[in-house]
């Protein structure tokens, strides 16, 4: 349900798009490592140079990888393009990224159509100068200016020489080890039959009574740690259901409203998730220890036992009662 939240608010942060029969393209919010002042004079030079292609442009106030989280695909996958295509209701898309390079700024721009039609241009241009973006002109119709050159790379082969590796070999050494000593033979002892060992007794073991106390609290702990759990599970899907409330009446309407809405879907999804852990935690560790704490009482309680068989006496015969308990 938080996923058709986003991509609603998507579609509603897109309604200023015109519905005419003419060809649109969308350009979205450059990326990169460039800052947001650079961005921003790209994105407007790119603009520019896309209206005179005739299509009806429009600048758009989201990146792609924002509107790719809104509407619930991955960035790098094939098929997250259309997606975002066919919601933000355009027929093509226009992808930048910024970065800075060595001499000056590298502008990569991606002109991408349904069915994934891709048509791309790169250029360098100054860093004072990010505007200057002719190179990129034939992506969208236009005629790139006669002393744009593409840029060359010259590239210095090296020769790296490797010493001949020298091996030495080191001089066999002979050890001389002293003969073996024959050392007189140990008398053994006399072999002990168990006849002429004395009988050893060994002394009754009595119970211990701590053992099965420690069992018995460790049981009584391990209940009151999975109702415990279990509480907690209780008060984090609570809270869940709060936010889920507050993502119903959450406006959309602005940018910022569709990252403040993505903010409460994350902290919803968290306390959904640690509530449903603290469940089935709770549920294992208070189970487990019921039931043995249940068999310890089973096998520790006291029952008296009666017998009654028949027995045979010198002068005749009767039967026995024999009482006894059992623990």
């Amino acid at each position: 349900m938080m996923r058709s939240v986003g991509v609603v608010a998507a579609l509603v942060a897109m309604t200023q798009l015109a519905l005419a029969d003419s060809h649109k393209l969308l350009v979205l919010q450059s990326e990169g490592r460039a800052d947001a002042k650079t961005r921003a004079k790209v994105d407007a030079a790119i603009v520019k140079l896309a209206k005179a292609s005739g299509d009806q442009v429009q600048p758009g106030e989201i990146t792609y990888s924002d509107a790719a989280a809104m509407v619930g695909c991955k960035p790098d996958e094939a098929s997250c393009k259309d997606d975002v295509i066919s919601t933000l209701a355009v027929d093509e898309i226009v992808l930048t990224t910024v970065n800075p390079k060595p001499g000056g700024l590298e502008v990569v721009v991606r002109r991408v159509g349904k069915g994934g039609a891709t048509k791309d241009a790169t250029v360098i241009v100054a860093t004072d100068k990010p505007d200057k973006l002719e190179g990129i002109a034939p992506l969208f119709g236009g005629k790139a200016p006669a002393t744009t050159a593409p840029p060359t790379t010259t590239t210095t082969p090296t020769t790296t020489t490797t010493p001949p590796a020298t091996t030495t070999t080191p001089p066999a050494t002979t050890t001389t080890e002293p003969a073996p000593t024959t050392e007189p033979p140990t008398p053994s002892e006399p072999t002990r039959t168990a006849a002429s060992e004395e009988p050893t007794t060994t002394p009754p073991v009595e119970p211990h009574e701590d053992k099965p106390k420690d069992r018995h609290k460790l049981y009584i702990a391990g209940m009151g740690v999975g109702g415990g759990l279990l509480l907690l599970s209780f008060i984090m899907w609570g809270n869940a259901s709060s936010i889920q409330n507050d993502i119903d009446n959450a406006p959309t309407r602005t940018r910022a409203d569709l990252l403040a809405l993505r903010d409460l879907e994350d902290k919803g999804d968290t306390y959904a998730g640690v509530g449903n852990l603290f469940f089935l935690t709770g549920a294992a560790i208070g189970g487990v220890s019921t039931y043995l704490y249940i068999r310890y009482r089973r096998a520790h309680r006291s029952s008296s036992t009666a017998m009654l068989a028949p027995a045979v006496f010198d002068h005749g015969a009767g039967l026995v009662l024999t009482l006894g308990g059992s623990k």
